[in-house]
């Protein structure tokens, strides 16, 4: 069974029409069904995917298709909502519900455009505007929307007004603070990894989300801190974890662990966060070559090169010290060898502490400016 031979109506919606206009690769394509019921796709081997919706995925594509449906709230937070997906909802009122006009835009099976709210308008102008007054009632798109912008800055993208004044509606509303952590992390994290990841903190600040957002971190100085940043500074680090690091430095370590925790992040994200924190709050440089040996164990400095040398990127322009140097300190350590100390003779638990010697002593013996010099009595 293909598409074509599909015997109900639908249509391609959303990011992929968006995408498509916008000239850009389409990752996942969603499809709209109207005049059909659960049943019509069951019996067509679709398989039902979500039980509050319905939305089923195709046979042989696995793309998803969901029925038509309205919505009406009728409870706190972006879970409560009641939805008709009786076959009489039209496309039109499908759409209707949709965040942003951008996203609001469909195409039937000969290519036809369906833009009842002007998305293609304002996809041309290159701006965000939400659909009706309904975006208000569900507070996960103030957090959708920053993320679009900082995918979507890079093409010149800005929030309408009347948008950003219903966004700052629904952060003073308090409902952000229904949000359910690991949706905002899912939305965040997405954006670490996007063209313009300042543009997801940006905006939430200027809506009034930072401070309920993360409110757990340093939010003032994260807002501060990316005004005065030179542009595309997070960018610049090329790795997601280290623009989260970013972000964290300035939460002191005792209050960014439960916050990281709280946020649902990641281990490798919370791992990163915690060194940079730790370093920028607990550490005065130079260090002694054993604290240092200690700190490159830790960040698994050999094993894991290219990530160092990102981390280099944070941590020379956090503490205006010489990329180089911190270079430099990788090489002291890489080039002990575990083959040449069996080679003199040692193994097991000893092995380990004459490479951990080896390594000091190569520290000691550098004339690198972060390595405190070895005191003589």
């Amino acid at each position: 069974m293909t598409k074509k031979t599909l015997p109900f109506t639908h249509y391609l919606v959303g990011g992929a029409v968006r995408d498509e206009l916008l000239n850009l690769p389409i990752k996942d394509r969603d499809w709209v069904v109207t005049g059909a019921t659960p049943d019509d796709l069951l019996s067509h081997n679709f398989q039902q995917v979500g039980k509050l919706f319905p939305v089923f995925l195709h046979p042989k594509t696995k793309e998803e298709y969901a029925l038509a449906r309205t919505e009406v709230k009728k409870g706190q937070g972006y879970t409560g909502f009641i939805c008709d997906f009786s076959p009489a909802i039209s496309l039109e009122e499908d759409l209707a519900r949709r965040d942003l006009t951008i996203n609001a835009i469909a195409k039937d099976k000969d290519g036809t455009l369906i833009d009842p709210y002007q998305g293609i308008r304002d996809l041309n102008n290159r701006i965000f505007r939400h659909v009706s007054d309904a975006f208000i009632e569900d507070p996960l798109r103030v957090i959708r929307v920053a993320r679009f912008s900082a995918r979507f800055e890079q093409f010149g993208f800005n929030i309408a007004s009347e948008t950003l004044v219903l966004m700052t509606q629904i952060s003073q509303s308090g409902e952000l603070e229904s949000l359910n952590q690991e949706r905002i992390w899912r939305e965040l994290e997405k954006s670490l990894s996007y063209p313009n990841p300042e543009s997801f903190f940006n905006v939430l600040d200027s809506c009034q989300a930072l401070e309920h957002v993360l409110a757990d971190f340093e939010w003032s100085a994260i807002a501060t801190l990316l005004k005065q940043a030179d542009q595309n500074l997070l960018s610049s680090f090329d790795n997601k974890y280290l623009v989260w690091a970013y972000i964290c430095h300035q939460t002191p370590p005792n209050k960014l662990t439960p916050a990281l925790d709280k946020l649902t992040c990641p281990n490798q994200f919370k791992h990163y966060a915690n060194l940079v924190s730790e370093f920028m709050h607990n550490t005065k440089l130079p260090m002694s070559a054993e604290e240092w040996d200690q700190w490159l164990a830790l960040f698994t400095a050999i094993k894991k090169p290219q990530i160092f040398n990102e981390f280099t990127k944070l941590l020379s322009r956090l503490t205006g010290t010489s990329i180089n140097d911190w270079h430099d300190l990788r090489s002291n350590i890489a080039s002990v060898s575990a083959k040449d100390m069996m080679k003199q003779g040692h193994k097991g638990a000893e092995l380990g502490q004459a490479i951990k010697l080896a390594r000091i002593a190569k520290l000691e013996n550098s004339l690198n400016p972060l390595v405190k010099a070895v005191e003589i009595n």
